[in-house]
């Protein structure tokens, strides 16, 4: 579905203090590096903004009717639980965004608390390891980790585990899924992608096509970018890039995008194979809007999106969580 023709006016005025804090946060890493330039100063650019984020990410605030608390054991992570998720037996095992090279639970935890509140679901997020010191398959690997520890640990049947992730988190997960269904594992009950990041090969038509409407990602980036998580594997690897991979068999996925930014193909190219493998998939386009728009809880797209995605996680899980 596509959502009405143009943003609010909140997202207009949004959209520009967002670009403004960007621009700051760029100036403080040396600037955006010459795509093909050396790739020490690719790798440097990205660990500084990866710092950048974390300092900022610990700053922002979590509503007060979130608890956050370590995972007990096993991988490494963070629950984040709104007040009315208690008691509740679905979970959302978010995985979360960074293009695989930043991002962490302290800089997602918002993201979290918004999930967790209109799911009725605790959020289990993972701290995956990131590149460049850690190439592909250590953060899927991670993360299937974390899908097992929910199961044969902590005891959550598949049937009420909903996995969710942002940008690279949204390719993340669907790899997760992919490599569950192919090992014979029983599946979580939905998927849910936030703008997520598919094909790392860069083939969608959106990503030179939107590149200048793209406040946040720039296709001149995405290809070193992927590389660097990639290593040696092939970037239509379908761990790599779910996108060429065989979907068949996999749980409903609901996917929102925004219209404004590079990875729109990825999206909408995901529902349509996933359609065409038989999934029941739709995808939901907000015009106007960028990449993960979601993050900004005060947007009237982000209010209706998030009350969608948790509508779709309650019914998905129904009759097993609390309130459901």
């Amino acid at each position: 579905m596509t959502l009405g023709d143009r943003p609010s006016p909140q997202a207009r005025l949004v959209r520009r203090a967002f670009v403004a804090l960007l621009e700051r946060l760029r100036a403080r890493g040396g600037g955006l590096p010459d795509p093909d330039g050396p790739t020490e100063a690719l790798e440097a650019y990205g660990l500084a903004m990866r710092e950048q984020l974390e300092q900022l990410g610990s700053r922002l605030p979590v509503p007060r009717t979130a608890g956050i608390r370590a995972i007990e054991a096993g991988v490494p992570g963070e629950w984040v639980e709104d007040e009315r998720a208690a008691g509740s037996r679905r979970v959302v095992l978010h995985l979360h965004g960074g293009a695989y090279t930043m991002g962490s639970p302290r800089t997602h935890r918002g993201l979290a608390a918004a999930l967790s509140r209109v799911s009725g679901a605790p959020v289990l997020l993972p701290e995956y390891r990131l590149a460049p010191e850690h190439l592909f398959p250590a953060a899927l690997d991670d993360v299937e980790a974390a899908y097992h520890h929910l199961v044969q640990v902590q005891g959550v049947d598949p049937a009420g585990i909903a996995v969710t992730g942002d940008s690279a988190g949204g390719g993340l997960g669907l790899a997760l899924l992919v490599r569950l269904r192919d090992q014979g594992v029983a599946l979580p009950a939905c998927y849910v992608g936030l703008s997520p990041w598919t094909d790392l090969a860069g083939t969608g038509a959106s990503m030179h096509e939107l590149d200048d409407l793209d406040p946040w990602l720039t296709a001149a980036l995405i290809t070193p970018a992927a590389r660097g998580y990639a290593g040696e594997a092939p970037l239509d690897h379908p761990e790599v890039s779910p996108l060429y991979a065989d979907l068949s068999g996999l749980p409903p996925m609901l996917v929102h995008v925004g219209g404004h930014e590079i990875l729109l193909d990825d999206a909408r190219r995901l529902v349509a194979r996933a359609r065409e493998a038989g999934v029941d998939a739709s995808v939901g386009v907000f015009p106007g809007l960028w990449h993960v728009f979601h993050v900004f809880p005060g947007l009237p797209e982000s209010r209706d999106a998030l009350r969608e995605i948790g509508g779709f996680v309650r019914r998905c899980t129904a009759g097993l969580g609390a309130g459901a």
